[in-house]
């Protein structure tokens, strides 16, 4: 996982070398507060913990927007059709996110290749994945769409197309002085 900040040098990178590198899409997040990261270590295999912040999403995802530069990266780069990405607090899921709100199999993001996107699907999760705001139910599988937020718990992320990636980069990077 990398930072905004540490994919700033690629900002002049052609898109289709950057999409090449990075893949297609990214799922992007503030990073997890250390308090949050010993409690979900601490907590192993043991029980998820409720939500405590749904009340403040969208104050959260202000803030998020607001220090953009410090967010946390994660590209996803599947292979093939049909491929399927872990999202959990498990150290065996393919994204981990390391939050006590997140179950250990949370929910499955499963790629699309003719729509170019991810469908995802919560597994049972105690806590639930939400999909700009609304909460998905258990069994549905829903597309995403570039800048949908997504949340498992409390665990926020944008999901961004690497194109929306790139072009926020370029646009936030310093213009030369004259």
């Amino acid at each position: 996982m990398v930072s905004v900040n540490q994919l700033r040098p690629f900002a002049g990178a052609p898109l289709e070398a950057f999409r090449d590198a990075s893949g297609p899409v990214a799922l992007i997040q503030q990073p997890v507060e250390l308090i949050l990261q010993d409690a979900a270590q601490r907590s192993g295999g043991l029980r998820t913990v409720g939500m405590a912040y749904r009340s403040r999403m969208e104050e959260r995802l202000l803030s998020m927007l607001r220090d953009f530069n410090n967010l946390e990266v994660r590209f996803l780069q599947p292979r093939v059709d049909g491929e399927e990405f872990t999202v959990g607090r498990s150290e065996t899921c393919d994204v981990i996110v390391p939050d006590p709100s997140v179950s250990q199999h949370h929910a499955t993001l499963r790629w699309n290749a003719a729509k170019g996107a991810f469908t995802v699907r919560d597994v049972e999760s105690m806590n639930g994945t939400w999909i700009n705001g609304a909460p998905l139910g258990y069994r549905a599988q829903v597309l995403l769409h570039d800048g949908d937020t997504l949340a498992f718990g409390d665990a926020q992320f944008l999901y961004l197309r690497a194109e929306t990636v790139h072009e926020q980069l370029r646009l936030a990077a310093p213009r030369p002085s004259p």
